[in-house]
């Protein structure tokens, strides 16, 4: 049994055959085995098989298994690559706000939404929230934003700052209740020196707890 996040769901711009798997000679055209390469809506270059265009097309879509199946060239960094893009490609629905929102805050470099598409595999809902979350958690944890400039954007707009320094959507609900609790650009900074992966809601829970004298270290 297949199961689902295997599967690719990615729009295919071509499909070429190649050559026979088995190297027949003589045969039906119908029950021949060929390779076919496809070239993804990412731009990425496949390897699969099938009987035909649409059989090769069906067991593409199955997802990679590292043997029929899988990428055989990257796609080539797109300078011009933009979230609005990234999010077309993967067909993520108007309804699913989460995943938009979060290729919007996480992917907010062209360097990070390339590394986006060299790094996922098979397409579908499951899989690109599982890579979004390992990325957040990486650049979180070792390319947390510097500082100063979390220092300076702050300065300017707190609830931007606060929602690329934490890698989550921030309202301005949200950021009230960071500065009812106390919360200031130095708290955050401090929070996440030692906890890089704390959300907001508890950093906001700390600032509260030390606002009523519950917690000291700060």
């Amino acid at each position: 049994m297949i199961l689902k996040v295997k599967f690719n769901k990615q729009d295919i711009k071509n499909i070429v055959r190649m050559k026979k798997v088995w190297g027949q000679e003589v045969g039906n055209g119908e029950t021949e085995l060929y390779y076919y390469h496809i070239i993804d809506v990412l731009n990425r270059k496949w390897q699969t098989i099938g009987y035909n265009v649409s059989d090769a097309i069906r067991v593409f879509q199955n997802g990679s298994d590292d043997k029929w199946t899988y990428i055989i060239e990257q796609a080539p960094f797109n300078p011009d690559l933009t979230t609005n893009d990234l999010i077309n490609m993967l067909s993520i629905t108007s309804d699913a706000s989460c995943t938009r929102n979060a290729i919007q805050i996480i992917l907010n470099t062209v360097e990070r939404r390339n590394a986006f598409v060299n790094r996922i595999t098979n397409v579908n809902e499951e899989s690109v929230l599982f890579l979004l979350g390992a990325m957040q958690e990486q650049y979180l944890t070792y390319n947390q934003l510097l500082d100063e400039e979390f220092i300076k954007l702050y300065t300017a707009n707190p609830v931007n700052a606060l929602t690329l320094y934490f890698l989550e959507p921030v309202d301005i609900i949200a950021f009230w209740e960071w500065e009812a609790a106390g919360g200031t650009c130095e708290k955050a900074i401090h929070y996440k020196f030692e906890k890089p992966l704390m959300t907001l809601i508890q950093a906001i829970e700390r600032a509260e707890d030390e606002t009523r004298g519950l917690a000291s270290g700060y």
